[in-house]
């Protein structure tokens, strides 16, 4: 019985031409995959860092406020009259003053004769600190705050930075 080799139906495996179209069709697949986990990773990445703004901007207002409403007098800034801290009389002598300022590029309140606490950690950078006093002289003190938090680690983003400018009020409760 003789087997012939041309014919066909005895032929195995791949031809050349098919193998190359394999692996282009493959290699397509695989570019169009690394690209998508390429934009996810990328957008990941993005909305940790506006969390993360959005977050601290939100406790640092919060924070500022609270301490505002439960203090008795305003020292800084005075009326009319705008500061870059926040000074404040308290009914505790340990915690009076309370004292909000920023030292480059981080936000810190001291609180009476204690060491500074920082508000914000080092992801993010505080600029345009300004505090004004908005009472008239015979109102309770109204405070508004306003700051930038930026973010810091802007060149492992590939959309870069990101900035928020948080404003808010809070006055002395009576």
């Amino acid at each position: 019985m003789r087997i012939n080799l041309l014919n066909k139906k005895y032929k195995k495996g791949f031809s050349l031409v098919e193998t190359i179209v394999y692996i282009a069709i493959f290699s397509i697949f695989i570019t169009g995959t690394v690209s998508f986990m390429s934009g996810v990773s990328a957008s990941r990445l993005n909305n940790q860092m506006v969390l993360e703004i959005n977050d601290q901007g939100s406790k640092v207002m919060k924070t500022i406020t609270q301490s505002l409403r439960n203090a008795s007098q305003v020292n800084s800034p005075t009326i009319g009259n705008t500061a870059l801290n926040l000074s404040l009389t308290t009914s505790l002598a340990t915690t009076s003053p309370t004292v909000f300022s920023e030292i480059a590029g981080v936000l810190y309140m001291t609180e009476g004769s204690g060491s500074a606490i920082a508000l914000t950690n080092n992801k993010v950078v505080v600029s345009g600190l300004l505090f004004s006093n908005l009472s008239r002289p015979s109102t309770t003190n109204i405070i508004k705050i306003s700051f930038t938090l930026t973010s810091i680690n802007a060149s492992t983003s590939p959309s870069g930075q990101y900035s928020f400018t948080f404003n808010g009020s809070g006055g002395l409760r009576r």
